[in-house]
């Protein structure tokens, strides 16, 4: 999901196909929104970000079909930029925790909430 969210994010595309491939219903609803907040604003997202997700929790233990995903989401090198090309800010990026839960819908898993929380989290 955050692959496609940065993949979006290098033309601020709420429309990117990919993002309803790994979200649904209001995780999809937020990454779209912010997208189209950060266009809104001439605003789009350069550089790299570096993630190592892991398994929190998995319901039913036998056969999970709700997964909680737990990350430090590394933003140091992933920041906003104007469509111009400048920076919109002298904010750095730094590192964050993150949660996602994932459900198994329709036999395919789908990030259906996450949380980003704010920087030096993790």
């Amino acid at each position: 999901m955050w692959r496609s969210y940065a993949k979006a994010g290098l033309t601020a595309n709420r429309d990117e196909p990919d993002l309803a491939v790994y979200a649904t219903g209001p995780a999809l609803k937020l990454l779209r929104d912010g997208l189209a907040g950060y266009r809104a604003k001439g605003q789009v997202f350069r550089g790299e970000y570096r993630s190592n997700p892991s398994v929190a929790a998995a319901t039913p233990a036998a056969r999970p079909s709700t997964v909680i995903i737990a990350d430090c989401l590394d933003s140091t090198n992933f920041l906003v930029y104007k469509t111009s090309g400048e920076k919109a800010d002298d904010v750095p990026g730094g590192r964050r925790s993150t949660s996602a839960t994932v459900r198994m819908l329709g036999g395919v898993w789908k990030v259906t909430s996450f949380a980003v929380r704010k920087k030096g989290t993790c």
